[in-house]
């Protein structure tokens, strides 16, 4: 009578084979968060070292003259407090859509998300109305030449934080950004809570100040 052999075993095989394997490479936790927080505190440098320089050319213009804008200047208090007004309400919304996408709900992440950029570019219009009303041309004096270079800067900031959240919110629409692999929004809010302390300091220095 024939007889069929068990087949012999392979668990010392496999085991031979995995452990001739490359080790897996270590793990790099948060790397866009930190690269985020990086780049955020460059560029918040950048424009706040420019503030400082208006500061000091302004306070030694003063110490001679007795007023630091132009006669026919004309700085409006109204689209600076609008647009730091967007810009704080925007900080309410990324921080919702955060929250919405590490909870797995897409639908008020997105919702959030629109309604940031929204606000973001509303920050921008304002802006840039302000610019129409300060009756003076970016090459007319040096306070023009700060005052443009500040605030295009921190225009070009919010651009890139609107198309950071806009990058984070494609994908999370394919799925990538729910749960614990919220990572990527988690930096895009990030860098805007950046811009948005870079405006204070400028609504400050610059409209309030004067």
């Amino acid at each position: 009578m024939a007889t069929t052999a068990a087949p012999p075993s392979t668990a010392s095989g496999d085991l031979e084979v995995l452990s001739g394997l490359p080790a897996a490479p270590p793990s790099r936790p948060r790397v866009l968060l930190v690269g985020t927080a990086l780049a955020a505190t460059a560029v918040a440098m950048g424009i706040l070292g420019m503030v400082a320089l208006y500061l000091e050319l302004r306070s030694q213009w003063l110490t001679s003259e007795s007023q630091w804008l132009p006669e026919d200047t004309v700085l409006p208090l109204t689209p600076g407090n609008v647009a730091f007004l967007s810009l704080l309400m925007s900080a309410v919304t990324v921080a919702w859509a955060v929250y919405a996408l590490r909870n797995d709900d897409r639908s008020h992440a997105y919702f959030a998300l629109w309604w940031t950029m929204i606000f973001g570019v509303a920050a921008i219009v304002d802006t840039a109305y302000l610019w129409q009303q300060m009756n003076m041309g970016i090459g007319d004096s040096p306070q023009a030449v700060l005052i443009y270079g500040i605030t295009g800067a921190h225009t070009a900031m919010i651009g890139a934080g609107l198309l950071f959240m806009l990058v984070m919110g494609f994908r999370a629409l394919g799925g990538q950004l729910t749960g614990r692999a919220a990572e990527g929004v988690n930096a895009a809010a990030l860098f805007w809570y950046v811009t948005i302390a870079v405006y204070a300091v400028i609504w400050y220095a610059i409209y309030i100040t004067k």
